[in-house]
């Protein structure tokens, strides 16, 4: 896994053997907009452009999903990753269970026996 969002791009970019240049012309921003974000020096840009760089890059779900995390990691410390504030935000039986896991102070250990027990019933 890669430390932050800009390495995890220059790194699947040098998977792909692209340019930046190019990279960054198909996904529609300026390479020097490209480069700043590579070089740490800018946060993930917006959503749509992180979808056009998952599908430039050709990342599976899991990268994706890596991709999304980091993402949100440099914008903010405290921002979660699109997809995840989606399902949550769309999913009212998930909003209330995390507001009373708050509320409550809910263990991580009895998070992760409930993750344990969802692992093992769909993997």
């Amino acid at each position: 896994m890669s430390d932050n969002f800009g390495d995890f791009i220059k790194e699947k970019r040098a998977r792909c053997n692209y340019s930046l240049k190019y990279v960054a012309e198909i996904i529609g921003i300026s390479n020097v907009y490209q480069s700043s974000i590579e070089a740490g020096k800018r946060p993930a840009p917006s959503y749509d452009v992180l979808m056009k760089l998952r599908d430039a890059l050709k990342l599976n779900d899991d990268e994706f999903g890596e991709m999304l995390d980091l993402a949100a990691e440099s914008k903010n410390s405290r921002a979660v990753a699109y997809d995840l504030a989606d399902y949550i935000n769309q999913n009212d039986f998930i909003h209330k269970t995390l507001r009373f896991s708050l509320k409550n102070k809910i263990p991580e250990s009895e998070w992760v026996r409930f993750f344990n027990a969802m692992n093992e019933k769909y993997q």
